[in-house]
């Protein structure tokens, strides 16, 4: 168990500072109108893919996400995983202004989970109050397993087959 307790602590140590990587990126802000706006809340998160389109050559992986629809959203959704001590998914998502509260967040989220095996958040590192909100909400998802402590909460796809052991190390 006491190694456990260091690797939560290294776990919030190699975020400290973190923020501020060079391999940060920022959404285009896109303009839609009501009708697209509705597209959008409309689709589900089993519509959404994802792709590797680059890396900063360290810990941050670039995303870009697909849709089956007509509308060219992807500049408006910008998506980074950070791999936290060789082990854990850190998600940085970043969405243009017409893209946010419409349930696209969540749904962003949720996708990833079973994409990438697991999403991890940090607690000291959400600036925007809404993702509790959205890390709230994916603990009713079903499919997925969450858990939380002091250092932050992760969610882990069902199909993972590591579940158990991020269990055990996230909770301790």
């Amino acid at each position: 168990m006491k190694n456990i307790h260091v690797l939560k602590y290294k776990v919030w140590e190699s975020t400290n500072g973190m923020f501020g990587s060079k391999g940060m990126r920022i959404p285009n802000q896109i303009k839609l109108i009501d009708d697209e706006i509705e597209i959008v809340r409309n689709l589900r998160w089993t519509d959404l893919t994802w792709s590797e389109i680059g890396s900063d050559g360290y810990s941050m992986i670039w995303l870009e996400m697909s849709v089956p629809i007509d509308l060219n959203i992807s500049k408006g959704v910008m998506v980074d995983i950070q791999l936290i001590n060789n082990t854990l998914y850190q998600i940085h998502i970043s969405l243009a202004e017409d893209l946010r509260g419409i349930g696209l967040g969540t749904k962003i989220y949720r996708s990833l989970i079973d994409w990438a095996g697991h999403l991890y958040s940090g607690k000291g590192r959400r600036h925007n109050p809404i993702i509790n909100k959205v890390w709230h909400n994916l603990k009713s998802e079903r499919g997925v397993t969450c858990a939380s402590n002091d250092t932050g909460d992760i969610c882990i796809s069902n199909k993972n087959p590591d579940l158990d052991k991020l269990i055990k190390l996230f909770k301790g």
